[in-house]
């Protein structure tokens, strides 16, 4: 397997971004689902919640670090083209996608920064305190929880289109779109 991307195939630097980001960003809708439900009556309670909070943190400061270094990745290598079965309808939707997908990767950790910082509360990654991006601010503090709401909520309806449309490709189309992108591609030979 090529380590850079080639006209046909995805090489093995961007799948393993590809997959590993998407691993951690589904971890991290899970957790902050589950986060949400949290009692946090007692001090066991809310330890536990904040020592959750403090991981999600952590992993969404990764996942804005990671998706800088992924698009610096994908500017110096070539995507694989298309295949020619493709509209270009079709084309412009599958980019369109891409660049929502990079939107939401950077909005939904930035806005939980800047929720966190707003009300008050430092974010770390693993221990090492980030700088504030935000003053405190209890107004600014309710739009960002919303916002990081509302973009999660976005991010899941992206995944899903996103998968749908492999899917549609691999089963429907039988075409190597989804192929392109497998952690374990057909052997050609």
């Amino acid at each position: 397997m090529d380590i850079k991307n080639t006209n046909t195939s995805y090489g093995s630097i961007a799948k393993l971004f590809h997959w590993g980001m998407f691993l951690i960003i589904a971890g991290l809708l899970i957790l902050g689902i589950y986060m949400g439900d949290l009692p946090k009556d007692t001090p066991e309670q809310m330890s536990y919640k904040y020592s959750l909070y403090d991981y999600h943190k952590s992993f969404g400061v990764l996942i804005l670090l990671l998706v800088i270094v992924r698009l610096g990745w994908r500017m110096k290598n070539p995507v694989p083209e298309m295949p020619d079965s493709m509209s270009k309808i079709e084309g412009l939707s599958a980019h369109a996608m891409h660049i929502l997908l990079y939107v939401i990767m950077f909005a939904q950790p930035l806005s939980g920064w800047m929720m966190s910082n707003s009300a008050g509360i430092p974010v770390k990654i693993f221990g090492l305190e980030m700088p504030s991006l935000i003053d405190k601010d209890k107004a600014m503090s309710d739009f960002f929880h919303e916002a990081h709401e509302v973009i999660a909520a976005l991010l899941m309806v992206a995944i899903a289109i996103h998968v749908a449309a492999a899917l549609f490709h691999h089963f429907i189309r039988k075409d190597d779109v989804m192929e392109r992108m497998s952690p374990h591609p057909k052997k050609t030979n």
